[in-house]
């Protein structure tokens, strides 16, 4: 029996202890857990990418991303690659010795960027909005303070020799949410994260959505 995920949810026979190995079939129970299985590695969503390498911050075996001691910038290398188009970046812990905006920045390029930041105020709500026109980075990816370090956006086609281009929530002592794109038709394996403070632990991940 082929496994009909993601279309339908599979319904498999299971042998009872007193079954015999060909009722039901154990090399067909094997092939279609098989089968299963490949389809669920196949369609899950976000799967948790290993980069290569990084500066001012270590990368772990599992590609937990610990962002180093007193550091004001940190780059991560291999984060992208052709297995996924569109990724997601995710920092979370640690602290800083203010608060300030995490800029980001794709590779080597400091031109090109734009971006539109909506938020508003937990005390009032009221509402504002920055932009970034043909900057050096994206400046307003994330925030940290001095008792964290907060950036959750989604990057749509890095590693394609086209424009890439973001979304995400803004999560810190204000709540907002960003847009924007890099004008620059080049595919990238790596980025860069930049605070206007010194940066003290945290962790970043990195995850690939399924295509």
């Amino acid at each position: 029996m082929a496994s009909g995920f993601p279309g339908s949810i599979d319904n498999f026979t299971d042998p009872l202890t007193t079954s015999a190995l060909n009722s039901p079939s154990h090399a067909g129970q094997h092939q279609d857990l098989n089968d299963a299985v490949e389809k669920i590695e196949t369609y899950m969503g976000l799967v948790k990418v290993i980069p290569t390498s990084g500066t001012n911050c270590t990368v772990g075996a599992t590609g937990t991303v610990t962002i180093g001691n007193a550091v004001t910038t940190f780059t991560v290398n291999g984060a992208f690659s052709s297995l996924y188009e569109n990724y997601r970046i995710i920092i979370n812990g640690g602290s800083a010795t203010n608060a300030s905006g995490l800029s980001l920045a794709l590779g080597a390029s400091t031109t090109g960027y734009y971006q539109i930041l909506s938020y508003g105020t937990y005390a009032t709500g009221a509402l504002t909005t920055l932009a970034v026109n043909n900057g050096v980075s994206w400046s307003y990816a994330g925030e940290v303070s001095t008792n964290s370090i907060a950036l959750n956006i989604d990057l749509l086609g890095p590693n394609t020799a086209k424009f890439t281009h973001i979304m995400g929530f803004y999560p810190g002592t204000v709540g907002g949410w960003q847009s924007g794109y890099h004008g620059v038709a080049t595919a990238y394996t790596g980025f860069t994260i930049t605070s206007g403070h010194a940066m003290t632990g945290g962790t970043l991940r990195v995850y690939g959505y399924r295509n």
